[in-house]
């Protein structure tokens, strides 16, 4: 699905995938957070030699145009997870927003496992 905008000189379409993109390196760089999980397609696509950087970042778009984003990640031992979780909602927000000028409505956190 895309993000539709309209400027004087014509369309802007911003795909689901670049804020995929956007949300994974916003997540990574929240300190505690060890990555953001892999599903399966990503996993065939890496071995098939395509890269992919979204891991299994969701991005849905509702009818109303509301966007929600689901990240999926593994925390470091040690951290406080609730205080990663709320750092990284905060720091996908803000990236993706400052990007795209569009609002979400949800960032949902998935913890998935901790690891050292």
């Amino acid at each position: 699905m895309l993000t539709e905008d309209k400027s004087d000189l014509g369309q802007i379409k911003i795909h689901n995938n670049v804020m995929a993109s956007i949300a994974f390196i916003a997540a990574n760089e929240v300190e505690g957070v060890a990555r953001v999980c892999d599903d399966a397609r990503s996993h065939v696509l890496r071995w098939l030699g395509k890269k992919t950087q979204t891991g299994a970042i969701d991005v849905r778009q509702e009818e109303s145009d509301t966007i929600n984003i689901c990240i999926p990640l593994i925390v470091k031992y040690g951290y406080n997870i609730p205080d990663i979780a709320g750092k990284v909602q905060e720091r996908v927000r803000a990236a993706v927003e400052e990007a795209t000028d569009l609002a979400l409505k949800e960032v949902i956190i998935k913890i998935k496992g901790v690891e050292k």
